[in-house]
């Protein structure tokens, strides 16, 4: 999907998170300030992120029929625009490979297809990286994290995740991770652990939109 085909009604309302966020996870923040509330606490495994959009009412409605309603078609605008925002970032950080967050093959069942893995593909086209499906898989059908608590997200990911065939990625040093929402960084931080347990030292996060979870 162009630019130029975007409805009249969607034009301009997503928000861009533009030159002020957080350095660490990339949320939307005040002039002057380097890092957010929570990772100013917090350490993680992954090195660090970033994301298109601040996640509002219009991100929420537009995310929510690309997952649920059949809107893959949504993959290629979002993907583009992660491209063209991020495109120096990207290519300062060299990755290997991009990995989208993976879903539960129940889950893949009922949906058809795993979004995150839609925009990443899109995302790999433009930035002519790999985009590795078959590695990093999700073993355990958990509850949805918009459900819960930031400590509760981060005990219902707890061995959600892990890696077959490790031994055929020796050489992988380096990685982005792709997913559509970043809030507490439970998601990103599970797979993070999973990398670095297997020896992937650089590690780091794309994604869609990123708010405070509702």
């Amino acid at each position: 999907m162009k630019e130029q085909e975007i409805c009249s009604q969607c034009k301009g309302l997503p928000l861009l998170i533009g030159e002020n966020f957080c350095m660490k996870c990339g949320k939307r923040v005040p002039e002057g300030q380097e890092y957010c509330e929570d990772c100013q606490s917090k350490k993680t495994t992954f090195l660090c992120g970033r994301s298109v959009f601040s996640y509002n009412r219009d991100l929420r409605r537009s995310i929510a029929r690309f997952k649920y309603h059949g809107r893959q078609e949504y993959a290629s605008y979002y993907g583009r625009m992660m491209y063209k925002v991020h495109k120096e970032w990207i290519q300062k950080i060299q990755p290997d490979m991009l990995l989208p967050v993976p879903v539960h093959k129940k889950r893949l069942q009922q949906r058809g297809y795993n979004q995150a893995e839609l925009i990443a593909k899109e995302l790999g086209v433009h930035a002519r990286i790999p985009v590795v499906t078959d590695w990093l898989c999700r073993q355990e059908n958990t509850l949805p994290q918009k459900e819960l608590s930031a400590q509760e997200r981060f005990q219902n990911l707890q061995g959600a995740f892990a890696v077959k065939e490790a031994e055929l990625y020796t050489n992988i040093n380096c990685v982005i991770i792709i997913d559509d929402i970043y809030t507490t960084g439970s998601t990103i931080e599970a797979c993070s652990q999973v990398m670095r347990k297997i020896g992937v030292q650089n590690i780091y996060f794309l994604c869609l939109c990123s708010g405070q979870a509702e």
